[in-house]
């Protein structure tokens, strides 16, 4: 082997054993995507226990899932904090409502969840847009996902 294609070689054997030994590379898109599902279904899990909360409708229901730094944002530019959603007057579902066009993404402890809820639901005596888009992100905390932030898309009737 001449020295140029010698070294050639070296080359491509350290680059191909500094990728095989690094996590997660060179493990192809098995991997990959069994990460992704994964990340889905502790998102969907998460979301579920959400949703749960606002079935059931009282703060003692809400608050074991809401992280102590609690925001929601909603579409007509109202926002609370722990404190003053839990004295609010919170949403009570009366089932589970229909969950549609989800889309998790996370990495380490932080999940955000977009999707699109559709129920039949009033606030303040005012009916909620049926159909409308929600983004909830959660944040581990031991063996359970916390709300930390939503945002309610949900336009109420005029």
């Amino acid at each position: 082997m001449t020295g140029r294609k010698h070294l050639l070689a070296v080359g491509l054997v350290t680059v191909s054993a500094f990728f095989s030994a690094m996590p997660g590379l060179g493990t192809g898109s098995a991997a990959i995507a069994a990460e992704q599902a994964d990340v889905q279904a502790q998102g969907m899990a998460a979301l579920q226990v959400f949703l749960a909360a606002a079935v059931v409708g009282t703060p003692q229901a809400f608050d074991p899932v809401l992280a102590p730094e609690y925001q929601i944002e909603r579409a007509d530019g109202s926002g609370l904090d722990k404190e003053g959603y839990l004295k609010s007057n919170l949403p009570k579902f009366a089932a589970m409502p229909e969950v549609s066009n989800v889309k998790v993404t996370g990495t380490g402890d932080i999940l955000v969840v977009r999707y699109e809820i559709t129920l039949d639901a009033t606030r303040n005596g005012k009916r909620v847009q049926r159909h409308a888009p929600r983004l909830t992100v959660f944040r581990k905390q031991g063996d359970s996902w916390l709300v930390v932030a939503h945002a309610n898309f949900a336009t109420l009737e005029k």
